[in-house]
């Protein structure tokens, strides 16, 4: 390929339709074409508010992968251009991750109290049981990791199960098999009844794992 057959492929301009076809069958070009014409516009959005490039980066990769599981629904009908969805997708993914950015702040924020004092012994102690519990996670499945982790972002059962490629119905039971699982796995830990002995937390890890 000279280079001016490569020049003019690549001011090639591409129809919705052209490049949602392409993403259906895996075609590299539709790819390259988005992120070449739409990504600085996702960069620029997530720059200002609060995010950087490898964010932007994230959302554009996150978003892609939603829309190409969108248009293999024989259902999906495009409103609008694909830019504007494209964006669309993009906006609400980051808004999502500001949300929760937020949430874990305010949650920080309401327990910092409990700490005001550097209580040690509690300090500890909530440490040894952050340790049991990131043992037990990580000894599961690494499909019970993935639902339970997108869980706790406050995914939709639903977008879960398009991620994945399940069923809304299987994400449902299996998200709920996985908080059983997890539960016992950390009130079966042999460590665990040494906390219990310091903490009364065996009521608040069952009403959380429900």
């Amino acid at each position: 390929m000279t280079i001016n057959q490569g020049y003019l492929l690549q001011m090639k301009k591409y129809t919705d339709q052209e490049i949602i076809q392409g993403l259906k069958t895996g075609e590299s070009f539709a790819v390259k074409y988005l992120a070449k014409d739409y990504l600085p516009v996702i960069r620029y959005f997530i720059s200002k508010n609060n995010g950087n490039e490898e964010d932007a980066k994230d959302i554009f990769q996150d978003a892609l992968y939603i829309i190409i599981e969108k248009i293999h629904n024989k259902d999906f009908v495009l409103q609008g251009t694909l830019s504007t969805y494209l964006f669309a997708v993009c906006k609400n993914l980051w808004l999502m991750v500001l949300d929760r950015q937020k949430a874990s702040k305010n949650y920080e924020l309401r327990h910092s109290a409990d700490y005001v004092d550097n209580d040690f012994t509690e300090n500890a102690d909530r440490l040894f049981y952050e340790n049991i519990f990131r043992q037990c996670f990580d000894s599961m499945d690494e499909v019970s990791q993935k639902i339970l982790k997108m869980y706790w972002m406050e995914i939709s059962q639903t977008e879960i199960a398009n991620k994945l490629g399940y069923s809304y119905g299987y994400v449902r039971k299996k998200k709920s098999e996985c908080m059983k699982e997890l539960k016992s796995k950390i009130i079966s830990h042999p460590d665990f009844k040494e906390l219990e002995k310091n903490l009364n937390i065996r009521k608040t890890i069952s009403k959380y794992y429900e």
